[in-house]
């Protein structure tokens, strides 16, 4: 039986796809995620009801350059049992800030926190937020945290993610308008007085 180049290459696409697709359905993030804004449906297509993310340490509201600690709980979901490899991962994206990490079980890619390959064996978190130097916005914070059973596959794994809003002041910015309006008004008084003493000096000459 012979075989052209044309067959030979469309039975290499072949392979390659199905290939691919058997990597996709098993390969676990364990290193981390980021810039997965609609959760983590490579594991599930929707959130799950059995699984809580929890949140802790979101100022109901902030001051600017606020340092808190933030800690991602994720309960339920798959059970943990000895021949679990991971127990679970996290992504938390704050729309204003900068977050950093307290320890080697997460890390920052894209400005977003997530598990590293150290942290991918629980299902709890700590990191650290820096709250912006202006503080007259809200700033929102979404967590998504994955629940797996460690298989290897993405059978059986759930997901949730839970939103909280810390609020800023809108009238953060008044005082310091208000400060630059009278310093304005300050420097143009000193100048007319300059301006009037120049005369008067000029006239008595």
């Amino acid at each position: 039986m012979k075989f052209n180049n044309r067959t030979l290459l469309i039975g290499a696409m072949v392979v390659l796809l199905l290939v691919g697709s058997s990597l996709t359905s098993v390969s676990a993030r364990s290193f981390g995620v980021s810039g997965f804004p609609n959760g983590c449906v490579c594991h599930s297509g929707s959130p799950s009801d059995d699984v809580t993310v929890i949140l802790d340490g979101v100022p109901s509201n902030y001051s600017s350059n606020d340092v808190v600690n933030l800690t991602i709980t994720i309960t339920g979901g798959p059970e943990i049992n000895n021949d679990s490899a991971n127990y679970g991962g996290f992504n938390l994206v704050v729309s204003a800030g900068e977050l950093s990490i307290v320890d080697n079980t997460t890390q920052i890619l894209n400005g977003e926190a997530t598990h590293t390959t150290f942290g991918n064996d629980q299902r709890s978190w700590q990191v650290k937020w820096t709250a912006p130097s202006k503080n007259h916005h809200d700033v929102t914070f979404t967590a998504h945290g994955n629940s797996v059973n460690g298989d290897g596959t993405n059978l059986d794994d759930e997901w949730n993610k839970v939103v909280i809003t810390s609020a800023g002041d809108p009238n953060a910015e008044s005082p310091s308008n208000e400060q630059e309006t009278n310093v304005f008004v300050i420097a143009v008084i000193i100048l007319v007085l300059a301006i009037l003493a120049a005369t008067r000096v000029s006239r008595m000459n």
